[in-house]
């Protein structure tokens, strides 16, 4: 069979049906299983040559086309949501009923990123039929867990056991063709002082007045340089608290007319490309040093703030845990890779028009960027191709226009065939 005939199967509902089993059941992080099964049940409908799951638990799908010896492309979507509280939610559309109405499918997931899923895995089984004469090599589809927690740390796991020449990351992109992604760090910024009356006045260390001062250090000093498609480099604060013990007040946590001892500031750092882990927090600290010298100046009891990545862990369903620095590096590929060039001619033969973008959030994509690290003789491209808008995901009432599926179905046929070809 030729992709001819295949685009003229390009029906969506198998994949809107699927979409519909996969939003249906619930799946938060560390809860995958039961999606992870539907997958490889399907898979097995749909003759893929093999259906599994891995020491992370994401579902891996292998259908090889030809004799197998060509490119090895890998379709990645992730398998988990957020939660969603359905007393908010349209009661004709609630969160896990999976119902279309005016050609959308409504559900937690539809728009991030089941849709897409659904899509790509229907996509990558049509394929299976291609001329062998005219196409070869190995196509992946993997659903990643734990992604709303850790991107890239799963999908990771299955990028080193598959070793792929090209990866398309599904998250929304309104099916334009995007060749860069931000990366994000999550710093944690705490500072100290003197737990005494509030009567005492300003003559204590008073960490509330600090952090008024870090937050003016970077409004006031801090500038980004921009580049292509991306843009500029955004440090913003997104949690301010007293813990617990840091305060007054009856549960300890500030208030009673008392200065608090220690107070934690968050600041979330959307990064470009060449960011790292160390250079991200040489950039904080060396923006805080000005209010540093400061107030060892004014007080000799001042302590230096602590500066560090926010960790977060969690338990896979498979039992592995996990427990890391929230960071998660930016990626870029060259508008002349031999990725983009193919995609660019795989979606114009589909007569879908190509539109250069980039993501402005995080994906699983920042895998790529360890990977190579790890193997620095395998080169591994990516691009993002993916229905439906960036911002629906984690909205209340999310939906996907299945016209989206569709045109994402089409496109994700048409790539991964050129790739192959």
């Amino acid at each position: 069979m030729n992709l001819a005939s295949v685009e003229k199967k390009s029906d969506v509902s198998p994949a809107v049906l699927l979409a519909q089993k996969l939003i249906k059941q619930k799946s938060l992080s560390g809860q995958e299983k039961p999606v992870v099964q539907i997958c490889i049940q399907e898979a097995s409908k749909l003759g893929f040559d093999k259906a599994s799951s891995d020491k992370m638990g994401n579902f891996i799908g292998k259908i090889k086309v030809g004799d197998g010896k060509g490119k090895k492309v890998v379709l990645s979507g992730h398998l988990d949501t957020v939660n969603a509280d359905p007393s908010h939610w349209d009661p004709k559309t609630p969160p896990h009923g999976a119902a279309i109405k005016d050609n959308r499918l409504y559900g937690r997931g539809a728009s991030d990123m089941k849709g897409a899923f659904a899509a790509m895995f229907c996509a990558a089984a049509s394929l299976k039929s291609l001329d062998p004469k005219k196409f070869s090599g190995e196509i992946y589809v993997v659903g990643t867990v734990v992604e709303e927690l850790f991107e890239g740390v799963c999908f990771l796991e299955a990028l080193k056991k598959i070793h792929p020449d090209h990866i398309i990351i599904g998250e929304a992109s309104e099916c334009r063709l995007n060749i860069a992604q931000r990366g994000r760090g999550e710093i944690a910024i705490s500072s100290f002082g003197r737990s005494t009356h509030a009567s005492v006045g300003r003559t204590t260390v008073n960490p509330i007045e600090q952090v008024a001062s870090v937050i003016e250090a970077f409004h006031v000093w801090y500038r980004s340089e921009a580049v292509p498609l991306l843009g500029k480099r955004n440090i913003v604060p997104t949690d301010i608290k007293i813990p617990v013990g840091g305060g007054g007040g009856v549960d300890g946590r500030g208030g009673n007319s008392t200065v608090p001892n220690r107070l934690d500031l968050t600041y979330d750092v959307r990064t470009l490309p060449g960011d790292t882990e160390e250079s991200i927090l040489q950039l904080v600290r060396g923006n805080l040093e000005p209010v540093i010298s400061q107030a060892k100046k004014l007080s000799a009891a001042f302590q230096e703030p602590l500066i560090e990545y926010a960790k977060d862990e969690c338990t896979t369903y498979t039992g592995v845990r996990i427990k890391q620095n929230k960071f998660a590096p930016a990626w870029q590929t060259s508008p002349d890779a031999e990725i983009v060039v193919k995609a660019k001619r795989g979606l114009q033969k589909a007569k879908i028009p190509v539109e250069i973008g980039a993501y402005s959030f995080c994906t699983d994509g920042s895998a790529v960027v360890k990977y190579r690290g790890l193997y620095p003789d395998k080169e591994c491209q990516i691009i993002g191709f993916g229905p439906s808008l960036e911002c629906m995901a984690h909205i209340t009432n999310e939906y996907i226009e299945i016209s989206q599926m569709q045109k994402a179905f089409q496109g994700y046929a048409a790539i991964v065939s050129e790739l192959l070809r």
